[in-house]
């Protein structure tokens, strides 16, 4: 029998290896013919642990190397300056992590290399956009008060849409809110947000429009920074709004728009106010009618003092009737203070209720009532209204039908002799005294002739001299 052959030798050694020890080799094979390394390239998805170690990427057009910088050489190392985006110089040895078999740059030293390639872009553009004026707050326009139909442009089911609708839910009243479904990030996605504007211009019927989304590196987010959105924003007809969840630098978006909020649920705090500030302006209004009323009757009582001399009893009244204008008035803002009360107390219980039904159904159910709502309230304060100003109008009137002035209109007239007094009694003038006779048109001027007596027979034929 021929001899038996040898067992044939593995490469690293005899025998085979584990994982583990092929980490291990690798490491040492590594640490031999590398040692310590530079290496060169832009910064991208940096994690800060809780553990407080961060952990990025290295890459260049070509590759990705993963790099980490542990927390007790994070000061010393350069990393606290570390952010996306940023060229850098990272100085350490490359590590085999033997749990997934990858290899990683353990960062001892860390130096920036001017800008990073996202960020040099970033501040060309805005140079460039912020000479043509696009950012200068001249041209932007203040968001409307209370507007009643809003366009959110947002991903679908995204956080920041969700957290935008719940906000509007529990402070609007019959306000509509259309969300529009866009891409926030990724290739096309400013192309869509500027057509999706484009068509929001188009159609009208909207008071406002905010774009929103949550935070995120400023690779994530730059799509919010391409010139074709920004352009659309800054030449959009319908004011915008833009919520971009971050608390680094701002976009060009948040730049060019009217108005910019923290975050999705900072703008719908910002567009939608609290029943408070509701209660406020309505008690502005009916404070404005109260003066306004009371306006009208001190017109009408200066009119009638002017006109008549002495009406102190009918003053009385008007005053009494005022007196009680205010209390109806008083009556009209308690009553409507509230049900502004009740409609808030039932908005809160539907906003309960929300959160253990359909958010879709209930959203819809609590906007049908709210409305309903709305409509009573404005239709009875509408009433009340009317028919104080119809009290008013029927007491105006009814001074008038009072007033002597509306007397002579029947045919009677006045007569004053020379010391101006009215004359009742024909013992009160002499023969040629100078009377004033005030007709409903007019005066006449007569000299008396002949005195009779208190009742003169005014068949006899005597006469007054006019």
């Amino acid at each position: 029998m021929g001899a038996k052959a040898a067992p044939r030798e593995s490469l690293l050694g005899p025998g085979p290896l584990t994982p583990s020890q092929v980490a291990g080799r690798i490491q040492e094979s590594l640490d031999q013919s590398l040692g310590a390394i530079a290496v060169e390239g832009e910064v991208s998805g940096l994690v800060r642990a809780n553990s407080g170690h961060s952990y990025f990427q290295l890459k260049d057009s070509q590759a990705i190397l993963k790099a980490v910088i542990w927390r007790y050489n994070l000061p010393r190392s350069g990393g606290a300056a570390l952010q996306n985006g940023l060229m850098v110089v990272a100085r350490g040895r490359l590590s085999v992590y033997g749990p997934r078999g990858e290899y990683q740059l353990i960062v001892e030293r860390l130096v920036p290399k001017g800008e990073g390639s996202l960020s040099l872009a970033f501040e060309r553009l805005k140079k460039r956009l912020e000479g043509e004026g696009l950012f200068a707050d001249g041209r932007k326009r203040p968001i409307p008060a209370a507007p009643a139909r809003v366009a959110l442009l947002a991903a679908p089911g995204s956080a920041a849409a969700s957290d935008f609708l719940a906000t509007s839910v529990r402070r609007c009243r019959g306000a509509w809110i259309s969300l529009v479904p866009v891409r926030v990030q990724g290739k096309g996605a400013a192309e869509e947000m500027a057509g999706a504007l484009e068509l929001l211009n188009s159609w009208g019927g909207f008071d406002l429009a905010v774009i929103t989304r949550g935070g995120g590196s400023m690779e994530d987010l730059w799509a919010f920074n391409e010139e074709t959105v920004v352009r659309a924003v800054a030449g959009s007809r319908l004011p915008v709004l833009a919520a971009i969840g971050h608390s680094t630098d701002l976009s060009l978006v948040e730049l060019a728009a009217d108005a910019r909020a923290i975050t999705p649920t900072a703008a719908a705090e910002a567009v939608f106010p609290r029943d408070s500030e509701r209660l406020e302006r309505l008690g502005a209004v009916l404070g404005r009618l109260r003066d306004s009323a009371r306006g009208v009757w001190l017109d009408k009582s200066g009119q009638l003092q002017k006109g008549i001399g002495q009406l102190g009893r009918l003053r009385y009244r008007l005053g009494r009737f005022a007196q009680l204008l205010d209390g109806q008035l008083l009556k009209l803002e308690s009553a409507v203070k509230k049900r502004l009360a009740f409609s808030r107390n039932m908005l809160d219980s539907l906003s309960r209720s929300l959160d253990r039904a359909s958010p879709v159904r209930a959203q819809v159910l609590r906007r049908q009532r709210l409305e309903a709502l709305g409509q009573a309230l404005a239709l009875q304060a509408r009433r009340l209204v009317d028919q104080r100003k119809t009290q008013l109008d029927w007491l105006v009137i009814s001074l008038d039908l009072v007033s002597p002035l509306a007397v002579l209109t029947r045919g009677y007239s006045v007569v004053t002799g020379p010391d101006g007094r009215v004359v009742r009694s024909a013992d009160q003038v002499r023969a040629d005294d100078r009377l004033d006779v005030r007709l409903a048109r007019g005066h006449l001027k007569a000299v008396v002739s002949q005195v009779v007596g208190p009742e003169p027979d005014l068949s006899s034929g005597q006469k007054v001299k006019a």
